[in-house]
This record gives C-alpha cells, structure tokens and sequence, in this order.
C-alpha cells in the first residue's frame, strides 16, 4: 500500500530563507546548496514512487530549466497546491497529478489502517478561517506561516494545522508530514472524538 504525506514551504533554492529559519540545517553557514540538498535528500528518502505527496506551495525559488530538473528528481504522486512563491513551477504542471489553489482530499479508512474512519482535508497554502465541510469535520491543512500559527492553531476551536517544513507537525513527523503524525494530532486535538464528533459538538 502506498504512504500519504503532506508538506510546504521547502523555498529551495531561496537564499533568504536562511535568515528567516535560523533554525534550518546549514542556515548558520549560509549554505544554500547544502540546505538544498539536505531537503532534496529528505524527499527521496521519505516519499517513495507510489507515494503520494500534497504539498501547499513555496517549493522552490529555481526557475526555468531548474525548477524542472529538480521536480524530475523529487519521487512521488505530487499534487501541488499553489503558493505565493510557485509561478516558476506551474509552468511545469505536468509533473503534478493535480495543481490548484484550494484542494479537497477525502481519505477512506480502507486505504490507511489507521484511521478509524472517513478523513476530509482541505488543503491551501495560505491558513483559512472558513473552509468547506469545516462544520462536518473537514481538517484544514495550510503552509506559509512556518510554524508561527502553531499556537494559535492549538489555542483555536478550529481542526486547523500547519504541514509547512518548518510547523510542530513536520518536527513531529522528522521532515513530511505522514497520515499517522496527521491522524494523531486530529484525535489529540479532539480528545479522541472522530472530526465528525467534534464539529458537531463545536459547531
């Protein structure tokens, strides 16, 4: 059976974010292409061939011809959910199974053992107040924020969180955010009720 991760905002490629993410592997050598081969490696070592992998915008700051070489490196069913970062990117749409702005995931039971039941996620780069399905427990998964929505998030009513890079669910899960680090946090977040329980109860 294929695995299912999620992840955002790897800015490979994107000097800057050195000096955002002090706390990144080579950010205190300035290196940006060992920061990048350190992501690289952690994409091909964590998603396999058959694996699919959602990831919410800000991939890469390459362009052109690079942009393209490194997709071609990264493994994995890709779908792409656009950040503000990723014009360069969807001019290569066809290494994507899917690109969109706003994406709706449902996860059947079946297909992962771990979870107990039917699993609806919306998926955006950008943290959403309101989405789809939010009052009959769809999860809504974002990125942009690299982990400064963290706490709000955990302070909100709301099944909210952040799959970026940088967020406590990638820490969580070393690197992609897996169905089991996901699944987890929800029930944590709920106190074990299913989403569904939980809206109800909420909203």
């Amino acid at each position: 059976m294929s695995n299912i991760y999620w992840s955002a905002d790897t800015h490979i490629g994107h000097q800057s974010i050195l000096k955002f993410m002090p706390n990144r592997p080579y950010a205190s050598e300035e290196n940006i292409q060992a920061h990048d081969e350190w992501i690289i490696n952690l994409w091909q070592t964590t998603v396999g061939k058959h694996d699919k992998i959602y990831f919410a915008g800000d991939l890469t700051f390459r362009k052109s011809e690079d942009a393209r070489r490194l997709l071609e490196q990264l493994p994995g069913e890709k779908y792409l959910v656009v950040g503000n970062h990723d014009e360069a990117i969807k001019a290569h749409s066809n290494y994507f199974r899917k690109v969109a702005q706003i994406m709706e995931i449902t996860i059947k039971p079946s297909m992962y053992e771990v979870l107990s039941e039917e699993l609806c996620i919306v998926l955006c780069h950008y943290p959403l107040l309101d989405w789809p399905g939010k009052q009959q427990g769809a999860v809504m998964l974002h990125g942009h924020c690299h982990g400064t929505m963290d706490d709000f998030n955990a302070n909100s009513v709301d099944l909210r969180f952040d799959i970026g890079l940088d967020g406590t669910l990638a820490k969580q899960a070393g690197g992609f955010v897996d169905i089991k680090t996901l699944y987890e946090a929800i029930l944590k977040k709920t106190g074990g009720l299913t989403p569904q329980q939980y809206a109800n109860e909420k909203y």
